[in-house]
């Protein structure tokens, strides 16, 4: 699975560091933020789910949610300190919508805001909680485009 660096740092991974599990070449390791890398088991931590839901204001337990991630499961990946590759990519998808919103909007606070709030034209729920499927997150991507270009019809 691939990220963009400037994804992962949203979720609290700093690439520059140098650690064997980053699998980046060494001129990778000051890569710009729109650089793709490979993300692989034992990259992502689990605090980054904390992390992320921090900064979108919502609860761990509901970010779980949205990631598709049982208590059960958590509590394991707690134990063990890092998401596997597939739930690295459904928390990663989460973090890289909210990194367009806080483009859109200007800040984190604003972004955050937004995709908390109920929407006419996402039937009526929070925006972060399309975020579970690739077609909500692909949903979610394209009312904010409408908001970036001056489309709130």
């Amino acid at each position: 699975m691939k990220a963009y660096t400037s994804t992962l740092a949203t979720v609290g991974l700093d690439l520059r560091e140098k650690r064997a599990r980053y699998r980046t070449r060494k001129h990778e390791q000051h890569a710009a933020p729109d650089t793709l890398v490979e993300v692989g088991d034992d990259m992502v931590p689990f605090s980054a789910v904390a992390s992320l839901a921090g900064k979108l204001g919502i609860e761990v337990v509901d970010l779980l949610g949205v990631i598709r991630m049982p208590d059960r499961t958590a509590a394991r990946r707690k134990a063990g300190g890092y998401l596997k590759a597939d739930e690295a990519d459904r928390l990663l998808r989460v973090a890289r919508v909210f990194e367009e919103a806080t483009r859109v909007f200007g800040s984190e606070e604003k972004a955050s805001a937004w995709l908390r709030a109920a929407h006419p034209l996402l039937g009526e729920v929070p925006a972060y909680r399309l975020l579970d499927s690739d077609a909500g997150a692909k949903t979610v991507s394209d009312e904010l485009i409408r908001i970036d270009y001056g489309d709130f019809a």
